[in-house]
């Protein structure tokens, strides 16, 4: 069963759901939330995309429960709003804005997500599995988070015998669609995490210019420079980076990243990206963790607080690493535009892509995509499309 569903919540929980019963265990606290604009008619608040419902009510039938959600491009925003169902409780933004959505209160929630950017990349990834998210590099706003093979919420809303059908081939199937790979998975980052060792090995000052040549590697790779080592995939110059800068600094600024924060939420809670050792290899990250990472090179190094809900947009910012360093690294980043497969664990190849683009208002966002295939341009085909729509 997926890990932001509450096991505890079953049949039991039926009459006393909209009471403020919630099967989602992502986040500890509701936000507190002001009405975007009025409810749907009779019904729960809805969530909103640019202003526009993708959620709905309809009657149950039920006097104790009178109202049944309702989901338009269910799959396509899953991975956001969750699921509200009268027999299997709530999940995402769904559970935890529940005080808020009840058709008792019926207060609208209003999220950051663009629809051209979520339908893009969620149309480019198809029934791969993999994750796409777009992140305003100035701002932190989530444009697209969006996780693949998804699941439509709308399918086991009810409690009839065709809601149970649907929950349990969405919970029993193998691919998972109710994880959220976005925000959840924590894999291997292959040759993304160069990006931090680079800005360890500037920020204490081994190297002063990513066009200073390294110690180290052979054959095209000898003794390259940190943006030729980037474009090159040089895994033996980044090797010898990190052993020059020892475990200490480089999880010092790993950690200055993100890594190894167990608290994020967007306000949907996010897996922790692990910095163990990178001797071990013992290094995992999500993909909103990878985006952070991005997007902190294109705003000097600050780290704007990351939200989903617009009610959020204050929230905590943190410098990861100098503007200088920041300044130095981005162009280099900037300019690798495939990055080499890896493994996980578990034997399952990953295909990266970190990019940059802007928004019509001239805004940077930071694009990141994960798609489980060995194929190192898939991921990569997927950010072109999501820039497009950004664009």
């Amino acid at each position: 069963m997926p890990s932001d569903i509450r096991r505890s919540l079953v049949v039991p929980c039926l009459l006393a759901l909209l009471a403020g019963c919630s099967g989602d265990a992502d986040s500890p606290n509701e936000s507190k939330v002001k009405p975007s604009s009025s409810a749907s008619v009779g019904g729960y608040g809805d969530i909103l995309v640019d202003g526009k419902p993708v959620t709905g009510s309809k009657p149950s039938g039920n006097k104790k429960i009178p109202y049944q959600r309702t989901y338009t491009d269910g799959e396509v925003y899953a991975p956001v709003t969750g699921y509200r169902s009268l027999a299997w409780g709530t999940s995402g933004l769904e559970a935890i804005y529940e005080n808020s959505l009840t058709y008792r209160k019926g207060d609208n929630i209003e999220t950051t997500i663009d629809p051209k950017v979520q339908k893009a990349a969620f149309e480019a990834l198809g029934e791969r599995r993999g994750a796409a998210v777009a992140l305003n590099a100035g701002t932190g706003a989530l444009l697209a988070v969006v996780s693949t093979p998804s699941y439509d919420p709308a399918a086991f809303s009810g409690n009839s015998s065709k809601d149970q059908e649907a929950w349990k081939k969405a919970t029993g199937d193998k691919n998972k669609p109710m994880f959220n790979r976005a925000l959840h998975e924590a894999t291997a980052p292959g040759e993304t995490f160069d990006i931090v060792i680079a800005a360890a090995a500037l920020d204490h000052g081994l190297y002063d210019t990513v066009d200073e040549p390294t110690d180290g590697g052979s054959g095209e790779c000898a003794n390259a420079t940190i943006r030729e080592a980037l474009a090159r995939s040089c895994n033996e110059s980044f090797a010898k980076l990190a052993t020059d800068l020892g475990e200490e600094r480089l999880r010092e600024t790993a950690k200055r990243f993100g890594f190894g924060d167990d608290e994020l939420n967007v306000p949907i809670r996010v897996a922790e990206s692990k910095y163990g050792s990178y001797r071990n290899g013992a290094i995992t990250v999500t993909p909103l963790q990878l985006a952070r990472v991005t997007a902190a090179l294109a705003n000097r190094g600050l780290m704007m607080g990351r939200h989903l809900v617009t009610e959020d947009e204050k929230g905590q910012v943190a410098q990861s690493v100098p503007a200088a360093t920041a300044g130095l690294l981005l162009p280099a980043v900037q300019e690798k535009k495939e990055w080499a497969p890896t493994d996980a664990d578990d034997g399952t190849p990953s295909s990266w892509s970190l990019a940059y683009a802007q928004t019509e208002k001239g805004d940077t966002v930071a694009l990141v995509v994960r798609v489980a295939t060995s194929n190192a341009g898939a991921a990569a085909r997927v950010n072109a499309a999501i820039a497009e729509a950004l664009s």
